[in-house]
Protein backbone atom coordinates (compact mmCIF):
# COMPACT_ATOMS: atom_id res chain seq x y z
CA UNK A 1 0.00 0.00 0.00
CA UNK A 2 1.03 3.51 -1.17
CA UNK A 3 2.21 5.96 1.94
CA UNK A 4 1.95 9.67 1.37
CA UNK A 5 4.73 11.81 1.72
CA UNK A 6 3.86 14.71 4.04
CA UNK A 7 7.06 17.16 4.75
CA UNK A 8 6.50 19.68 7.23
CA UNK A 9 8.01 23.34 6.33
CA UNK A 10 9.44 25.19 8.75
CA UNK A 11 7.12 24.52 11.81
CA UNK A 12 9.11 25.01 14.99
CA UNK A 13 5.80 23.66 16.73
CA UNK A 14 4.12 20.95 14.81
CA UNK A 15 4.79 17.85 16.56
CA UNK A 16 7.06 19.37 19.11
CA UNK A 17 4.53 19.40 22.11
CA UNK A 18 1.81 17.49 21.35
CA UNK A 19 3.90 13.75 19.92
CA UNK A 20 -0.27 12.49 19.38
CA UNK A 21 0.29 14.51 16.51
CA UNK A 22 3.10 13.38 14.60
CA UNK A 23 2.19 9.68 15.53
CA UNK A 24 -1.21 9.49 14.27
CA UNK A 25 0.37 10.82 10.75
CA UNK A 26 3.12 8.22 11.28
CA UNK A 27 0.59 5.79 11.29
CA UNK A 28 -0.21 6.11 7.51
CA UNK A 29 2.45 8.73 6.44
CA UNK A 30 6.09 9.22 6.06
CA UNK A 31 7.54 12.12 7.33
CA UNK A 32 9.66 14.55 6.03
CA UNK A 33 11.20 17.62 8.54
CA UNK A 34 12.36 20.38 6.21
CA UNK A 35 13.96 23.67 7.48
CA UNK A 36 14.64 26.77 4.50
CA UNK A 37 15.59 29.97 4.98
CA UNK A 38 12.49 32.40 4.94
CA UNK A 39 13.23 33.98 1.56
CA UNK A 40 14.60 30.80 -0.33
CA UNK A 41 13.86 31.23 -3.97
CA UNK A 42 11.19 29.35 -5.94
CA UNK A 43 12.57 27.09 -7.68
CA UNK A 44 15.07 26.17 -4.63
CA UNK A 45 12.02 25.39 -2.72
CA UNK A 46 10.94 22.74 -4.96
CA UNK A 47 13.79 21.02 -5.24
CA UNK A 48 13.37 20.60 -1.39
CA UNK A 49 9.29 19.53 -1.78
CA UNK A 50 8.66 18.39 -5.18
CA UNK A 51 8.18 14.59 -3.95
CA UNK A 52 5.74 15.31 -0.86
CA UNK A 53 2.12 14.94 -1.61
CA UNK A 54 1.11 16.83 1.73
CA UNK A 55 2.39 19.84 3.13
CA UNK A 56 2.16 21.08 6.17
CA UNK A 57 3.68 25.03 6.38
CA UNK A 58 4.51 27.56 8.87
CA UNK A 59 4.06 31.42 7.90
CA UNK A 60 7.41 31.15 5.92
CA UNK A 61 8.44 30.16 3.19
CA UNK A 62 6.61 31.25 0.46
CA UNK A 63 4.69 28.89 -1.77
CA UNK A 64 4.71 30.96 -5.28
CA UNK A 65 3.19 29.73 -8.35
CA UNK A 66 6.81 28.54 -9.99
CA UNK A 67 7.35 26.32 -6.86
CA UNK A 68 4.07 24.81 -7.13
CA UNK A 69 4.18 24.02 -10.74
CA UNK A 70 6.84 21.95 -9.91
CA UNK A 71 4.95 20.04 -7.13
CA UNK A 72 3.06 17.71 -9.43
CA UNK A 73 2.65 15.02 -6.67
CA UNK A 74 1.29 17.82 -4.28
CA UNK A 75 -2.37 17.52 -3.27
CA UNK A 76 -2.59 19.07 -0.14
CA UNK A 77 -1.03 21.92 1.49
CA UNK A 78 -2.20 22.61 4.76
CA UNK A 79 -0.99 26.44 6.97
CA UNK A 80 -0.24 25.67 10.08
CA UNK A 81 -2.25 28.83 11.45
CA UNK A 82 -4.94 31.21 9.94
CA UNK A 83 -3.02 33.58 7.09
CA UNK A 84 -2.66 32.35 3.70
CA UNK A 85 -0.93 34.79 2.47
CA UNK A 86 2.51 32.87 1.62
CA UNK A 87 0.60 30.60 -0.64
CA UNK A 88 -0.60 31.87 -3.77
CA UNK A 89 -3.78 30.37 -3.55
CA UNK A 90 -4.81 31.38 -7.72
CA UNK A 91 -1.72 29.16 -8.67
CA UNK A 92 -2.78 26.19 -6.22
CA UNK A 93 -6.23 26.46 -7.42
CA UNK A 94 -5.44 26.12 -11.12
CA UNK A 95 -2.90 23.44 -10.43
CA UNK A 96 -5.75 21.18 -8.19
CA UNK A 97 -4.11 22.07 -5.29
CA UNK A 98 -6.27 22.27 -1.86
CA UNK A 99 -5.10 24.64 0.84
CA UNK A 100 -5.95 24.24 4.11
CA UNK A 101 -6.20 26.64 6.86
CA UNK A 102 -6.77 26.74 10.55
CA UNK A 103 -10.07 28.29 11.29
CA UNK A 104 -10.33 31.77 12.96
CA UNK A 105 -11.73 30.54 16.22
CA UNK A 106 -8.64 28.09 16.94
CA UNK A 107 -6.53 30.82 17.41
CA UNK A 108 -9.33 33.16 18.23
CA UNK A 109 -8.84 33.61 22.48
CA UNK A 110 -4.62 33.19 22.40
CA UNK A 111 -4.51 36.42 19.59
CA UNK A 112 -6.99 38.76 21.04
CA UNK A 113 -5.45 38.18 24.31
CA UNK A 114 -2.26 38.92 23.01
CA UNK A 115 -3.39 41.92 20.95
CA UNK A 116 -4.17 42.94 24.37
CA UNK A 117 -1.34 42.40 25.96
CA UNK A 118 0.81 44.23 23.60
CA UNK A 119 -1.70 47.51 23.51
CA UNK A 120 -1.37 47.49 27.40
CA UNK A 121 2.54 46.76 27.76
CA UNK A 122 2.76 49.58 25.27
CA UNK A 123 0.13 52.37 26.97
CA UNK A 124 1.90 51.96 30.41
CA UNK A 125 5.22 50.97 29.68
CA UNK A 126 6.27 48.11 30.94
CA UNK A 127 9.38 47.17 28.93
CA UNK A 128 10.32 49.97 29.57
CA UNK A 129 10.26 49.84 33.78
CA UNK A 130 11.85 46.44 33.25
CA UNK A 131 14.33 47.66 31.40
CA UNK A 132 15.00 50.84 34.20
CA UNK A 133 14.92 48.07 37.30
CA UNK A 134 17.63 45.85 35.56
CA UNK A 135 20.05 49.07 34.50
CA UNK A 136 19.50 49.87 38.06
CA UNK A 137 17.76 53.07 37.20
CA UNK A 138 14.66 53.16 38.96
CA UNK A 139 14.88 57.19 39.10
CA UNK A 140 13.88 57.23 35.85
CA UNK A 141 9.87 55.99 36.49
CA UNK A 142 9.20 59.87 36.25
CA UNK A 143 9.42 59.68 32.22
CA UNK A 144 7.12 56.61 32.28
CA UNK A 145 3.98 58.01 32.58
CA UNK A 146 1.31 55.94 30.80
CA UNK A 147 -2.78 55.85 29.35
CA UNK A 148 -5.54 54.55 30.83
CA UNK A 149 -8.02 52.61 28.52
CA UNK A 150 -10.89 53.29 30.38
CA UNK A 151 -13.39 55.97 28.28
CA UNK A 152 -10.65 56.27 25.46
CA UNK A 153 -11.58 55.47 22.32
CA UNK A 154 -9.95 52.08 20.64
CA UNK A 155 -9.88 51.49 17.15
CA UNK A 156 -10.14 47.43 15.38
CA UNK A 157 -9.16 47.46 11.66
CA UNK A 158 -11.63 44.30 11.30
CA UNK A 159 -14.05 43.57 13.56
CA UNK A 160 -14.28 39.32 12.42
CA UNK A 161 -13.46 36.60 14.54
CA UNK A 162 -10.38 37.87 16.65
CA UNK A 163 -11.18 41.34 15.98
CA UNK A 164 -14.81 41.39 17.56
CA UNK A 165 -12.95 39.50 21.19
CA UNK A 166 -10.76 42.17 21.31
CA UNK A 167 -13.76 44.31 21.40
CA UNK A 168 -15.00 42.46 23.87
CA UNK A 169 -12.19 42.34 26.46
CA UNK A 170 -11.70 46.08 25.80
CA UNK A 171 -15.27 47.33 26.15
CA UNK A 172 -16.59 44.76 28.93
CA UNK A 173 -13.02 44.67 30.59
CA UNK A 174 -11.75 48.26 30.45
CA UNK A 175 -14.69 50.67 29.81
CA UNK A 176 -12.75 51.66 26.60
CA UNK A 177 -15.44 52.94 23.69
CA UNK A 178 -14.64 50.70 20.52
CA UNK A 179 -15.13 52.17 16.85
CA UNK A 180 -14.40 49.56 14.05
CA UNK A 181 -13.95 49.77 10.32
CA UNK A 182 -14.73 46.47 8.70
CA UNK A 183 -16.95 46.79 4.97
CA UNK A 184 -17.86 42.90 5.28
CA UNK A 185 -19.79 42.94 8.81
CA UNK A 186 -23.15 43.80 8.77
CA UNK A 187 -24.42 46.09 11.28
CA UNK A 188 -25.57 44.06 13.96
CA UNK A 189 -22.54 42.77 14.33
CA UNK A 190 -21.21 46.37 15.32
CA UNK A 191 -23.84 46.09 17.39
CA UNK A 192 -23.54 42.64 19.18
CA UNK A 193 -19.54 43.29 20.01
CA UNK A 194 -20.53 46.78 21.05
CA UNK A 195 -18.47 48.75 18.18
CA UNK A 196 -19.79 51.58 16.48
CA UNK A 197 -18.91 51.91 12.51
CA UNK A 198 -17.13 54.21 11.07
CA UNK A 199 -14.96 54.70 8.21
CA UNK A 200 -11.06 53.76 7.87
CA UNK A 201 -9.85 57.46 7.89
CA UNK A 202 -12.54 58.77 10.96
CA UNK A 203 -10.87 55.02 12.99
CA UNK A 204 -7.69 56.77 12.05
CA UNK A 205 -8.40 60.33 12.98
CA UNK A 206 -10.04 59.37 16.65
CA UNK A 207 -8.30 56.47 18.12
CA UNK A 208 -6.76 56.76 20.86
CA UNK A 209 -5.24 53.19 19.83
CA UNK A 210 -5.72 51.12 17.30
CA UNK A 211 -5.46 47.40 16.98
CA UNK A 212 -4.92 45.69 13.35
CA UNK A 213 -6.86 42.14 13.02
CA UNK A 214 -7.24 42.27 9.39
CA UNK A 215 -5.83 39.76 6.57
CA UNK A 216 -3.02 40.63 4.63
CA UNK A 217 -4.50 41.09 0.97
CA UNK A 218 -3.57 43.45 -1.72
CA UNK A 219 -6.31 46.09 -1.03
CA UNK A 220 -4.80 46.11 3.07
CA UNK A 221 -0.90 45.90 1.78
CA UNK A 222 0.49 49.22 3.27
CA UNK A 223 -3.09 50.26 4.23
CA UNK A 224 -1.35 52.86 6.82
CA UNK A 225 1.38 55.52 5.28
CA UNK A 226 2.90 58.74 5.66
CA UNK A 227 -0.84 60.65 5.72
CA UNK A 228 -2.53 58.26 7.92
CA UNK A 229 0.10 57.98 10.57
CA UNK A 230 0.35 62.76 9.86
CA UNK A 231 -3.55 62.44 10.82
CA UNK A 232 -3.48 59.94 13.66
CA UNK A 233 -3.92 61.33 17.44
CA UNK A 234 -0.62 62.87 19.35
CA UNK A 235 0.41 60.05 21.19
CA UNK A 236 -1.68 57.02 19.98
CA UNK A 237 -0.66 53.65 20.15
CA UNK A 238 -0.64 50.77 17.31
CA UNK A 239 -0.48 47.46 18.10
CA UNK A 240 -0.25 44.57 15.30
CA UNK A 241 -0.78 41.13 15.69
CA UNK A 242 -1.60 40.39 11.72
CA UNK A 243 1.28 40.88 9.59
CA UNK A 244 4.12 43.30 9.29
CA UNK A 245 3.01 44.48 5.28
CA UNK A 246 -0.01 46.20 6.42
CA UNK A 247 2.45 49.35 7.01
CA UNK A 248 4.38 51.16 4.86
CA UNK A 249 7.49 50.49 6.87
CA UNK A 250 9.01 54.23 6.35
CA UNK A 251 6.39 55.71 7.08
CA UNK A 252 5.66 54.31 10.54
CA UNK A 253 9.40 54.80 11.47
CA UNK A 254 9.39 58.42 10.80
CA UNK A 255 5.99 59.12 12.79
CA UNK A 256 7.64 56.73 15.39
CA UNK A 257 10.32 59.36 15.88
CA UNK A 258 8.86 62.62 15.29
CA UNK A 259 5.06 61.93 15.62
CA UNK A 260 2.22 61.86 16.30
CA UNK A 261 2.43 57.92 16.83
CA UNK A 262 3.52 57.54 20.50
CA UNK A 263 4.00 53.53 20.17
CA UNK A 264 4.04 50.71 18.31
CA UNK A 265 3.58 46.98 19.98
CA UNK A 266 3.68 44.41 17.09
CA UNK A 267 3.93 40.69 16.59
CA UNK A 268 5.18 40.69 13.28
CA UNK A 269 7.79 42.48 10.73
CA UNK A 270 8.18 42.59 7.17
CA UNK A 271 10.77 40.44 6.29
CA UNK A 272 10.56 38.29 9.59
CA UNK A 273 12.20 36.77 11.17
CA UNK A 274 14.46 39.74 12.14
CA UNK A 275 17.36 40.44 14.95
CA UNK A 276 18.40 43.25 17.34
CA UNK A 277 19.77 45.16 14.08
CA UNK A 278 16.55 45.78 12.84
CA UNK A 279 16.01 50.36 12.60
CA UNK A 280 12.11 48.96 14.48
CA UNK A 281 13.86 47.36 17.65
CA UNK A 282 16.36 49.95 18.28
CA UNK A 283 13.40 53.18 18.83
CA UNK A 284 12.66 53.13 23.03
CA UNK A 285 8.57 53.69 21.67
CA UNK A 286 8.70 50.14 19.94
CA UNK A 287 7.51 46.72 21.27
CA UNK A 288 8.89 43.93 18.83
CA UNK A 289 7.70 40.07 19.94
CA UNK A 290 8.62 37.36 17.73
CA UNK A 291 5.37 35.93 16.68
CA UNK A 292 3.91 34.94 19.44
CA UNK A 293 0.06 35.53 19.13
CA UNK A 294 -1.14 32.04 18.47
CA UNK A 295 1.72 30.66 21.35
CA UNK A 296 -0.74 29.53 24.07
CA UNK A 297 -0.81 25.80 24.84
CA UNK A 298 -4.34 25.55 23.87
CA UNK A 299 -4.13 27.44 20.35
CA UNK A 300 -1.02 25.18 19.49
CA UNK A 301 -2.81 22.12 20.36
CA UNK A 302 -6.12 23.03 17.96
CA UNK A 303 -3.52 24.23 15.23
CA UNK A 304 -1.66 20.51 15.27
CA UNK A 305 -4.70 18.82 15.23
CA UNK A 306 -6.50 20.76 12.10
CA UNK A 307 -3.24 20.23 10.43
CA UNK A 308 -3.71 16.40 11.62
CA UNK A 309 -7.12 16.04 10.51
CA UNK A 310 -6.35 17.46 7.42
CA UNK A 311 -4.05 15.04 6.58
CA UNK A 312 -6.33 12.42 7.68
CA UNK A 313 -9.14 12.96 5.51
CA UNK A 314 -7.27 13.62 2.17
CA UNK A 315 -4.84 10.81 2.52
CA UNK A 316 -6.43 8.35 4.51
CA UNK A 317 -10.37 8.41 4.15
CA UNK A 318 -9.84 10.00 0.76
CA UNK A 319 -12.34 13.26 1.43
CA UNK A 320 -11.47 16.78 1.95
CA UNK A 321 -10.27 18.64 4.25
CA UNK A 322 -12.31 20.82 6.64
CA UNK A 323 -11.38 24.72 6.00
CA UNK A 324 -10.59 25.57 2.48
CA UNK A 325 -8.53 28.55 2.04
CA UNK A 326 -9.32 28.01 -1.97
CA UNK A 327 -12.79 26.33 -1.71
CA UNK A 328 -13.15 26.83 -5.35
CA UNK A 329 -10.42 24.00 -5.93
CA UNK A 330 -13.49 21.72 -5.44
CA UNK A 331 -15.25 22.78 -8.47
CA UNK A 332 -12.15 21.41 -10.15
CA UNK A 333 -10.39 18.21 -11.39
CA UNK A 334 -8.71 19.17 -8.15
CA UNK A 335 -6.29 16.14 -7.09
CA UNK A 336 -6.95 13.32 -4.96
CA UNK A 337 -5.09 10.36 -3.02
CA UNK A 338 -5.61 6.90 -4.79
Amino acid sequence: MNRPLIAIVNSSTFGKHFAAHIKTLEAFADIKHITVPSDIDGDALAEKIRDADGIIASVTPKFPRKTLEQCTKLILLSRHGIGCDNVDLEAATSLGIAVSRVKGVVEREAVAEYAVTLLMAASRQVPQGLLAVKNSKWESRFRMIGMELKGKTVGIIGLGNIGSRSAEILSNGFGANIIASDPYIDQERFRQFNARSVSLEELIDTSNAILFHCPLTSETQRMLGKAQFASMQKGAVLVNTCRGELVDEDALYEALQHGPLGAYATDVVEGEPIDGNHRLAKLDNVIITPHLGGYSWESLHGMGQTCVDDMVAVFQNGGTAGELANPEVLQKEYRKWS
